[in-house]
């Protein structure tokens, strides 16, 4: 049940969902601060998005927020979203040995399930969040970055100016 993108998945959840509700985070940040390539991020985003955990904000100072509190939030949620279900395969002629250890392997997983259907996220947040680890952006539309200063170009009008510019003597 605890693959490697489930687990970066619940990762990702907790960031998203201990931000500020006034706030978002960009798949930018996620990717750095998880380490992990933009393009998988934006596949457990997609994911995510999926099953309605996260919603996208598009346009200056756009990312994601978290539909759900940390606290309403489980792990089992945010894990059942990035794991496809697995269908156990019965054999009608398997030996008592498969059985038995088919059954163990079922008992472990409702044990597992009934664990962390009961562990919220908001657990999780202390482990992974670092203050001022992720650049958050403003959801407010003048938060554009500053334009570049004027410069004056350093070159002819045109063509025939040009011999002004070069501080050449017309005979």
């Amino acid at each position: 049940m605890l693959n490697k993108r489930a687990t970066l998945g619940v990762q990702v959840l907790t960031i998203i969902a201990s931000a500020p509700s006034d706030k978002t985070i960009t798949a930018n940040s996620l990717a750095s601060a998880t380490g992990v390539s933009l393009s998988y991020i934006e596949g457990i985003l997609s994911d995510a998005r999926g099953f309605r955990l996260i919603q996208s904000i598009r346009g200056p100072g756009g990312g994601y927020q978290s539909v759900a509190s940390t606290r309403d939030l489980s792990v089992w949620d945010a894990l059942e979203c990035f794991n496809p279900p697995t269908k156990s395969s019965h054999n009608a002629h398997s030996s008592p040995e498969w059985r038995s250890t088919n059954l163990i392997a079922d008992k472990s997983f409702q044990f597992e399930k009934e664990f962390l259907q009961k562990f919220p996220i908001s657990h999780l947040v202390p482990e992974w969040i670092e203050s001022g680890s992720l650049k958050q952006t403003k959801s407010m539309a003048m938060s554009f970055k500053q334009l570049p200063k004027k410069m004056k170009p350093i070159a002819p009008n045109s063509v025939f100016d040009l011999s002004n510019f070069l501080n050449l003597q017309v005979t």
